[in-house]
């Protein structure tokens, strides 16, 4: 099967080899022209998943019309903001029978809508699948064991995308609640913050984390909960698993941000050493939003949205946090 891949970037390309080794011909698209050519030329990405040597049936190109034309299952691993600017030209390129999987995890402040709903909202007439769950990239490129959720109406697409995914390393599994999957694997984002700010501040005991992220998986729930899902979603792998996995992994940009602002680094200054804000940051302000429009409380993410925004500094969301939380 010809799979097709929007954005190569450090999970894009390491799924993209994931299905390459599983013996399909893989076109990614990538804006950046230096990462097209080495992954063509060399089959390495230095930029985004460095010491990995890519599966040579993944071939890079900067024609994303040509990934909707030329492929059955298209898989959208770049970061929200993008989704509706790169896809709305090429919602006439491709079949009504391409089936997509979307993995950005985001929502839009202006309309509202997560990453999914925008992919479904530009191509109403396509099959669409959810990916979310524990999966960093620098761990399963390596083959260690990664299980992550499928969430979709319709099981047939499901074992589509299961067929293409499966390894005895990498493991599927289904979930018809689209909206509690695609929560988890946003919210989390936003939490992951959190343990960076410890990080900064050498917070290590295991009792105080372990007490963050059961509130936070607790906002996380009441937050989906009124957003339609199922709340036990939330206690499973797309929910919990990847709250866990985000925040506990040395690879999360969302921590790594965190860890930036508790050691003094602005916002600018953060944005200009990633390069990119993390999803965290972008889906914590439409989340603060739509969570006071539905009177949903978020003490905790509110908390984090000042700490970025200057208003306080790590020292205080901790002390504040402590008093508040934990006594």
């Amino acid at each position: 099967m010809q799979v097709g891949l929007i954005g190569l970037g450090n999970f894009g390309s390491a799924m993209g080899h994931l299905i390459a080794g599983n013996g399909h011909d893989v076109l990614g698209w990538e804006h950046n022209a230096s990462v097209v050519a080495e992954v063509n030329v060399a089959h390495v990405n230095t930029r985004y998943l460095p010491g990995i040597a890519l599966h040579p049936r993944l071939v890079a190109t900067s024609d994303p019309g040509a990934v909707f034309r030329r492929c059955e299952v298209v898989f959208v691993a770049i970061p929200s903001v993008f989704i509706r600017p790169t896809l709305a030209p090429l919602r006439n390129e491709a079949g009504e029978a391409v089936l997509l999987v979307n993995m950005a995890k985001g929502i839009d402040r202006k309309t509202g809508l997560t990453a999914f709903q925008t992919m479904a909202d530009l191509f109403p007439r396509n099959p669409s699948v959810m990916l979310s769950g524990p999966s960093v990239a620098n761990e399963f490129v390596r083959k260690m064991p990664t299980t992550v959720v499928l969430a979709g109406a319709h099981r047939g697409d499901l074992l589509t995308v299961a067929h293409l995914l499966d390894t005895d390393y990498f493991r599927t599994r289904f979930s018809d609640d689209v909206v509690g999957v695609e929560l988890g694997g946003i919210l989390k984002n936003i939490y992951a913050i959190g343990l960076g700010l410890f990080d900064g501040k050498n917070v290590t005991s295991v009792n105080f984390r372990a007490v963050y992220l059961t509130i936070a998986l607790e906002e996380i729930a009441r937050f989906g909960v009124r957003m339609g899902a199922r709340i036990e979603t939330f206690l499973y792998l797309s929910g919990m698993g990847d709250l866990l996995a985000t925040s506990l992994s040395g690879h999360s940009h969302n921590r790594h941000l965190g860890e930036l602002l508790a050691r003094g680094a602005s916002l600018a200054e953060a944005r200009q050493k990633m390069g990119v804000l993390p999803e965290g940051f972008t889906t914590l302000e439409a989340v603060l939003y739509l969570a006071e429009k539905m009177h949903v409380s978020l003490p905790l993410a509110k908390g984090l949205w000042d700490v970025i925004q200057g208003r306080y500094d790590a020292e205080a969301f901790i002390a504040s946090f402590i008093k508040d939380f934990v006594e």
